[in-house]
């Protein structure tokens, strides 16, 4: 047997010294709910994925079987004879900056291929790993995941390639053990479930099954051929997720009587913007959690289409703005002039190509304390996923578009700012917190809700560059002995206690299912299920939120440092608004 370690430490001894010294019984408990359910391949699935690999067709989380076509490698231009560089008006010196130029711009088009070419190799890799295992295991009664957590305490199976964390293909592959049957709501949960993988989750629950059924026939081909001339299903946000929804929903209407119908797909209940979710509820933040679904509503609110109709209106009105500055040459304009025109040209490039999708990602992990390069790069990917939509070849424009997507970034932080001053208040407070404990030299350290103490392991740490007649090799150093990295230490933070919470949540929702007798398995904010215990897990995920938030967390969380560090002054914990967290037993869509 393999041994593993209960927490991911990476070797920081200050955690490992803390564990020996916490209650983790709770903590062990959850973990072995997790742990201990059955799982089973499903061979008809696995089926489908071998032959969308042999067969080329590049759909989810199938990567294209080929390199794109990489350009000869540009040749740097020597230093040309003769030439005044120093005189930027001569004929000379143009000429040789052209050339450089166009080096430099055909270097960005070589690494750019080149880079998705080696993506495209490991993404490779990793199917046929995955693929590999699931034929291992296919004849298996039950496999298990056996689970352990970071030091936030978030869990996480322990095989790195196949398991219910992985990626569509993997979860598309992998079904409870045991079967059910649906009862008088399991298929109902079940088209939900279908229409999620469609992209219709904006709607009611109601609407999102009626959606299924106007789309039936669609789900029936995918069916009867996957490999068809009906390719609805391959177009699905999770295509081997939702093929499998569509294969169980078919067999339990024509099995006669749906509700005695033996089904053991798991069906998923998401958090709406869980991190947003987690800081409205410490801040007793009431609009905060109308705009991520704390509260009562008959259809779920959209938060990234709140973010995103401002970010819209905003890039609109600078489009639209007719600058008079002239630009003919650029060294005699003033640095807020260029940033103007910068804006402008930014502005005008993004404008119409913007959607929930581009800022998405963005709004996600605002809370997780994505900075400004982030941003911008997960911006980046979907601007150009739609120019190059249009035909453009976005590596001739592309020092524009990441003009552009750091513009957009800019605007879509400061929007989230604006929109959520409730959750960046307690983000801050946090961060003045984390401060002023680095301040002391000390790492940031907390306990959390189940008594997982967290030490954040971040260092100053020390690589050695190590050269051999074969390439150059880059060691670090992570002893506890370095310094802190007091930057890390802060902004990690935040997000770093976030995900305590959620993982408290989930950890407290599998006891109480367990408790009940019901399977229970999760991927952080996705809590899974059978179809037919959906409505009851909705209720016990929503009664342990509450009896979380009915703690004064952050109250215990100023007290412990106070104990910990006297000669510190912490500040005073923002003022709370008035929700009522009860409120949540109520609210259809806090999960969904």
């Amino acid at each position: 047997a393999l041994n593993v370690d209960f927490m991911r430490t990476h070797g920081c001894q200050v955690q490992q010294e803390a564990l020996q010294h916490a209650d983790l019984s709770t903590v062990f408990d959850g973990l072995n709910v997790l742990g201990r359910i059955p799982w089973r391949i499903q061979k008809d699935m696995l089926n489908v994925a071998q032959k969308l690999w042999e067969d080329g067709i590049v759909i989810g989380e199938i990567p294209a079987k080929h390199d794109f076509v990489l350009p000869p490698k540009p040749i740097k231009p020597e230093m040309r004879k003769g030439v005044d560089y120093k005189d930027k008006e001569s004929p000379g010196y143009k000429e040789a900056m052209l050339e450089y130029n166009a080096y430099r711009a055909a270097s960005v088009k070589y690494n750019r291929i080149y880079q998705r070419n080696m993506d495209l190799r490991s993404l490779r890799c990793a199917l046929l790993l995955k693929l590999n295992q699931a034929e291992k295991f296919k004849n298996f009664e039950s496999i298990y995941f056996p689970c352990n957590i970071d030091f936030r305490g978030r869990a996480y199976p322990v095989p790195p390639h196949l398991s219910n964390v992985g990626s569509d293909l993997s979860r598309g592959l992998l079904t409870f053990k045991e079967s059910k049957p649906l009862g008088p709501r399991g298929l109902y949960w079940l088209k939900v479930h279908l229409a999620n993988f469609a992209g219709a989750d904006k709607m009611s629950f109601d609407d999102r099954a009626k959606f299924v059924d106007k789309n039936m026939d669609h789900v029936r081909a995918a069916v009867a051929d996957p490999f068809g001339n009906d390719k609805w299903w391959m177009e699905l946000d999770d295509p081997l997720q939702g093929l499998s929804t569509c294969t169980e929903i078919v067999k339990a209407i024509d099995s006669g009587d749906p509700e005695s119908y033996e089904c053991s797909l798991p069906v998923h209940m998401d958090g709406s913007c869980n991190g947003l979710q987690h800081y409205a509820a410490l801040g007793r933040d009431r609009v905060g959690a109308k705009a991520v679904n704390l509260c009562q509503f008959d259809e779920p609110q959209d938060v990234y289409i709140g973010v995103m109709e401002e970010v819209i209106r905003r890039v609109a009105e600078e489009a639209a703005t007719t600058l008079t500055i002239d630009d003919s040459d650029p060294d005699k304009l003033t640095k807020a002039e260029k940033e103007k025109l910068k804006c402008n040209r930014a502005a005008k490039l993004v404008n119409g190509h913007i959607d929930r999708g581009v800022v998405k990602r963005t709004v996600m992990t605002s809370v997780y304390g994505v900075t400004f390069i982030g941003a911008r790069k997960q911006i980046q990917e979907k601007i150009e996923e739609k120019l190059e939509g249009q035909g453009l070849d976005v590596d001739d424009i592309e020092h524009e578009i990441h003009s552009a997507c750091g513009y957009l970034a800019s605007v879509t932080m400061d929007v989230m700012g604006e929109l959520f001053q409730g959750a960046r208040q307690t983000m801050n407070w946090l961060a003045t917190c984390a401060r002023l404990i680095s301040s002391e030299g000390q790492p940031v350290a907390w306990i959390s809700p189940i008594g997982v103490p967290a030490v954040q392991p971040y260092r100053l740490k020390k690589p050695f560059t190590v050269l051999t007649l074969i390439q150059t090799i880059v060691l670090t150093n992570n002893s506890d002995s370095l310094p802190i990295h007091r930057q890390r230490q802060v902004t990690a933070f935040p997000p770093n206690y976030v995900h305590s919470l959620d993982s408290s949540h989930m950890l407290m929702t599998a006891l109480e299912m367990d408790r009940r007798g019901l399977a229970f398995s999760a991927v952080h904010d996705s809590f899974w299920t059978h179809a037919c215990d959906v409505d009851e897990m909705n209720e016990i995920l929503r009664e342990t939120f509450i009896d979380l938030y009915d703690r004064p967390l952050l109250e215990e969380l100023k007290r412990s440092w106070e104990l910990r560090y006297p000669t510190l002054e912490f500040p005073d914990i923002p003022k709370r608004g008035d929700l009522d967290i009860n409120e949540v037993k109520k609210a259809p869509y806090f999960f969904q």
